[in-house]
This record gives C-alpha cells, sequence and structure tokens, in this order.
C-alpha cells in the first residue's frame, strides 16, 4: 500500500499529480477527437433512440477545419539550429544539433508541436546518456500520460513530474514519478489502458528498488504550455473558438438532411374515395404500382400531388460566413479552409498571411523557451556544465514567412549591395538553414583554389560571342597604326 497522508512525501505527490491527470485527461482527449475528426456533432449525441442511418448522417457531417487550424501554424515551427554559451556562432552550436539529431527530433519534434497546439500542452522527458547515440535520450511526451508541477514564482520551473502509462507487454499500469534527485516507481494491474482512477490508488504498489537516485536535482520533464495565461493556464489553438466548429458541422447536418429527405419526390393523391361501391374500405396498397407499365385510373375527384425541391443554397451561404468566421478569430488565411479564397489578389493573400504569420512568431517564442530548457538538462546529464547554462542558450527557427525564390535572389542582391554581411544574407533573407550556409562555406573555399570567381557568372554578349564570367581581354593595338594626312 502507498502511503498518500503525509504532505510532500512521494505517496501524497503521486495522488496529487494523479489527479491533476485525471481530471485533465476528458478535455485533452475531446481536443484531440475534434482535431482527429471524431467529435460528436454538438448538441446531439449518439444514443439508443438515433438510428444507424441517422448516425451516418452526423458522421457526414463531420468537416475537420481543426485539422487546417492547427496544421497552418505547426508547418511553419521548424528548429534549424541552437546557440550555447560554448559556442554563439552564428550557424549555432554544433554539439547541440548533434543531440537534437542523434534524438531524431528533427521528425518527432513535429508530433510534440502538434500536440502542443490541438490541447494545449505537450511535454518533452529527458533520460540519461545512451551509449548507443552518445547523447542523453529526448522523448516526445503526451499531456495525457504525463504532467508536472510547477513552481509558484517561477511559472516554468518544475518541482515534480509523473507519468502514467499502459505496458501492455507485461500487462501492467506504470507510474514514473519524478522529485528532486530521485524517481519513484509504482504499478497495477492493468485492466484499461485509458484509466488511471484516484479511486484505485489502492491497487498501486512501488515498485521494487525504488527509490532510484538521479545525477540532477533538476527534474528531467519540460512542459510545453500553449498560449499559457498569468494562471499557468493553457489552451489549444481552435479551442475557444469549438462552438463555430459546433455550427458549421450541425448546419452541414441539417443540408444533408434535407438533401436526404429530398432525394426523392414525395407525390400523394388526393381525392380518392375511402369507402367502395360494396361499402367496404378500399386498399390501395397494391393500386398504384410504380414500375414502368403501371396505368393509374382515377376518378375525377382525385388529384395528384408532388412535392418540390428545397433550395440549398441559403444555408451553404451560411456555412460559408461560419467558415469566414473561423479563419477571423483563429487567424487562419480563408484559402487555407476554402479553395474558392485562393483566387484573390497577391496583396490581399499577403494580408492574410501576415496575421498567421504574427501568430507564429508568438509560439516560436513560447515554445523555444522549452526547448533551451530541454537542450540544457540534456547538456546537464551528459556533464557539459558550460553548454548547459541555460541563460546561454537560444534556439534558430526557420522563418515563419515563405517567399518565392525570385523573391528572395532579388532582395538578396539588393541587401549586398548594401553592405549586408554575406551570412546574414545567406541566414536572414535567402533563409538557407545553419547547416546548408556551412556546406556552403566549405564550397566557397573550394571554388577559391580552383580559381572560380566568387559572385555570380554574368553572360554578355560580345561581337566576338558569348562569354562567361570575366570580360575578355582587349585586343592588342594593330601593328602599324594609321598615319593621319597631316603628318
Amino acid at each position: 500500500m502507498i502511503e498518500t497522508s503525509v504532505v510532500g512525501s512521494p505517496g501524497w505527490w503521486l495522488a496529487r499529480l494523479m489527479g491533476k491527470l485525471e481530471r485533465k485527461r476528458p478535455d485533452y482527449q475531446n481536443l484531440w477527437d475534434y482535431y482527429t475528426g471524431d467529435a460528436m456533432i454538438a448538441p446531439l449525441n449518439p444514443s439508443s433512440a438515433v438510428r444507424e442511418a441517422f448516425r451516418r448522417l452526423m458522421y457526414l457531417s463531420r468537416t475537420n477545419f481543426a485539422e487546417l487550424v492547427v496544421e497552418a501554424v505547426r508547418e511553419r515551427m521548424k528548429v534549424t539550429g541552437f546557440r550555447t554559451g560554448a559556442d554563439s556562432d552564428d550557424l549555432g552550436d554544433k554539439e547541440a544539433w548533434r543531440i537534437w539529431q542523434a534524438n531524431e527530433l528533427d521528425a518527432d519534434s513535429g508530433m510534440l508541436h502538434r500536440a502542443k497546439l490541438v490541447m494545449g500542452d505537450a511535454y518533452a522527458m529527458i533520460g540519461g546518456v545512451d551509449p548507443e547515440i552518445g547523447a542523453a535520450v529526448i522523448t516526445p511526451e503526451d499531456p495525457r500520460e504525463v504532467i508536472t508541477e510547477h513552481d509558484s514564482v517561477r511559472k516554468r520551473k518544475v518541482i515534480a513530474a509523473l507519468k502514467v502509462f499502459c505496458d501492455d507487454t507485461v500487462g501492467l499500469d506504470k507510474a514514473i514519478l519524478f522529485l528532486p534527485g530521485k524517481v519513484y516507481k509504482a504499478a497495477r494491474q492493468s485492466n484499461d489502458a485509458n484509466t488511471y482512477s484516484l479511486g484505485d490508488l489502492g491497487a498501486w504498489e512501488w515498485m521494487p528498488n525504488t527509490p532510484e537516485t538521479w545525477p540532477s536535482l533538476t527534474i528531467p520533464v519540460v512542459r510545453f504550455p500553449n498560449r499559457a495565461d498569468l494562471s499557468g493556464c493553457s489552451k489549444g489553438e481552435f479551442e475557444p473558438h469549438l462552438p463555430i466548429l459546433d455550427r458549421i458541422n450541425y448546419e452541414i447536418l441539417q443540408r444533408l438532411e434535407i438533401a436526404t429527405m429530398q432525394a426523392f419526390k414525395q407525390r400523394g393523391i388526393k381525392g380518392l374515395p375511402q369507402i367502395g361501391p360494396d361499402g367496404k374500405e378500399i386498399d390501395y396498397t397494391d393500386v398504384f404500382s410504380a414500375d414502368p407499365g403501371a396505368l393509374w385510373q382515377l376518378p375525377a375527384t382525385a388529384d395528384i400531388w408532388e412535392s418540390g425541391q428545397v433550395d440549398l443554397s441559403g444555408i451553404r451561404d451560411s456555412i460559408r460566413h461560419d467558415v469566414q468566421d473561423l479563419a477571423a478569430v483563429t487567424r487562419t488565411p480563408l484559402f487555407y479552409l476554402t479553395p474558392d479564397a485562393a483566387n484573390g489578389s497577391a496583396e490581399g493573400a499577403s494580408l492574410a498571411r501576415e496575421g498567421l504569420v504574427f501568430k507564429t512568431e508568438d509560439r516560436l517564442l513560447e515554445t523555444g523557451e522549452s526547448w533551451e530548457a530541454t537542450e540544457a538538462i540534456a547538456f546537464d546529464l551528459a556533464g557539459d556544465k558550460e553548454r548547459a547554462k541555460r541563460t546561454d542558450m537560444e534556439v534558430i527557427w526557420a522563418s515563419p514567412e515563405r517567399f518565392s525564390l525570385a523573391e528572395r535572389f532579388d532582395a538578396a542582391v539588393k541587401a549586398s549591395a548594401a553592405g549586408v554581411p554575406w551570412r546574414t544574407v545567406m541566414a536572414t533573407i535567402l533563409q538557407y538553414s545553419p547547416q546548408e550556409i556551412a556546406r556552403m562555406e566549405e564550397e566557397r573555399g573550394q571554388d577559391v583554389l580552383l580559381g572560380i570567381p566568387e559572385g555570380p557568372v554574368q553572360t554578355r554578349v560580345t561581337e566576338q560571342g558569348v562569354v562567361n564570367g570575366t570580360p575578355p581581354a582587349a585586343p592588342p593595338p594593330p601593328a602599324n597604326p594609321p598615319v593621319s594626312a597631316g603628318t
């Protein structure tokens, strides 16, 4: 049994953090369902009273605008390097980039950014040095499995952390509790991979060899909050705008309902007698067959009625207006959400992207702080104290604003003419990564050894033909210069 009554004890922290995780997981899961398109259309929920055909209509009515809102930002979040106190070169610290590459974070960092933008939180966990990769292990973590407690003054400082997950290879639910200098592990028999209820805390037991000593007093778990406020609460990119997403899907559902009901015109006959000449009620069940060779004989008083088609343009217009509202409040360019908005002017498209660029820059700032803390802990665990200095760490991001090749090279020529240094032109204007710039510097050195002139090769047309590079030598003077008439 795990003792939870003593404040500040490992059992107390386990109960506290597991309770916080249990309260947050439903909200995280709801936001993730919206992102994956699995959220049920509000205000209707599935029940035994809803027929299967109507459930299918609800499924068809879901349009995943939440994914577009998130991916518009995520695809512009690309880490290209780090600067540290040991090497603050413009091209970044090669050792910091080696740790990044060794942990395959050039690919996996996108998963962490996606979780942060969707659910409002994500985490990175740093382990000891792995001899196979020669660096501390860094893993992106799901907020539905990880929770942290923070210092009341320094909001980003983690004072305790917990990871709870299901290890289905051994049939156990496992919990890893991180406290300063200590790691505690607990387990219980697994009955549901998605249930970590406080009501079942009595089933948890500390695992053998608990606690384990950790080589650093720093908690090796870093939180990546999204749009955090002064109280530390975070939110997903589309979380404040769930009503608009629900409204769009609900209007699409109404349109499908009407279209389904109007797929076949309804027909009826008015004025038919109910009682026949024999005094008995007439059964019309088999009288009005719909086959092509059928012939209906109707009395003079009968009147055939046929339903008309409902105009759906009003509903479609209302859906389009709601999509425009969603684009406005999330600062997502409308052409991301609807293709027919891509035919506007270039200036209008640039203005539409401006809000997205500003929003992305905000996300880069808050995310960069967390990546800097992650790399600092990795260096600390590796014993590199100079690079582990948090205040000297800086993330190098790719520019969130994209330009065409023509625009970039035109600006580069003008910047070079104005005296802007070569490296700055390559990084800021041409938007090459630090690794690409370092490779180009080596190639420039090789070109000098080979006698290739620096700068672009210019093609000129002369009387002697096409000449590339430097101008040809001037022709020699004639052997017998012409003599003037007065000589």
